[in-house]
């Protein structure tokens, strides 16, 4: 028998997301009916924040102080500590507390490294070392464009080269307590340097060029504050 088309059950079109109930959050939503309820909207309060935009807003407040410290006071830090290390450099015959200290480690350190060197040698490593130090120190950080602790390493070579001039000017007078020293003098580096080298009358000579180029150099840890102070507000 024939049957009429029209008689024919017709497939239903597919429903959308909305009409079954579902949130573009990806949740069910109150409409969807009895087994999820409301739970597409708790889940997305719930959602923990995107960690970027957290990054960015605590980079953010952070902005303003390091801002502030490169642009001023770092400048401003570093020609005031190296003004005070220059007045305690030459106000106190050479000799810092602490700082002093750690100097004459590394002075001694440098004799401990070269101990199987030649005596000459031997003794101008402690005096080369301490002052080697603090300048190699300093262009490590030049090369990591750390500007603030470049001068201060500056500034601590030329009191070193301060402490090694006071020292050359003894090797006549050998008046200086000595680390180690048996009262004899025998230890005095620069004494037997310039002895033999026959140069003990020209000890004064070359103390005061020694200490000039403390001086040139506290100079010149002074001036890259400033400058860097001047090219910061220049820009």
């Amino acid at each position: 028998m024939d049957t009429d088309d029209d008689d024919t059950p017709q497939a239903a079109p597919p429903k959308t997301l909305e009409e079954l109930g579902y949130s573009a959050g990806g949740g069910r939503t109150a409409a969807g009916g009895g087994r999820n309820g409301g739970r597409g909207t708790a889940g997305a309060a719930a959602r923990p924040p995107d960690a970027d935009a957290v990054l960015r807003e605590a980079l953010r407040a952070e902005a303003p102080a390091q801002g502030l410290w490169k642009r001023t006071l770092q400048w401003i830090v570093a020609a005031g500590l190296t003004v005070l290390l220059a007045w305690l450099t030459y106000s106190r015959d050479g000799w810092i507390p602490f700082l002093s200290g750690a100097d004459l480690a590394i002075h001694e350190f440098g004799h401990l490294l070269t101990f199987w060197a030649p005596a000459m040698l031997c003794s101008f490593a402690g005096s080369f070392l301490q002052v080697a130090a603090p300048l190699s120190l300093g262009a490590y950080f030049w090369g990591r464009k750390d500007r603030f602790a470049v001068i201060l390493c500056g500034a601590w070579a030329a009191e070193n080269l301060n402490n090694v001039s006071v020292y050359i000017g003894d090797a006549q007078r050998m008046v200086l307590s000595l680390f180690g020293d048996d009262g004899s003098g025998s230890g005095h580096d620069w004494h037997n340097i310039l002895r033999d080298l026959g140069w003990l009358n020209a000890t004064d000579a070359l103390a005061n060029a020694v200490r000039a180029a403390s001086v040139c150099l506290f100079v010149v840890a002074l001036g890259l504050a400033v400058l860097g102070f001047y090219r910061a507000h220049g820009e």
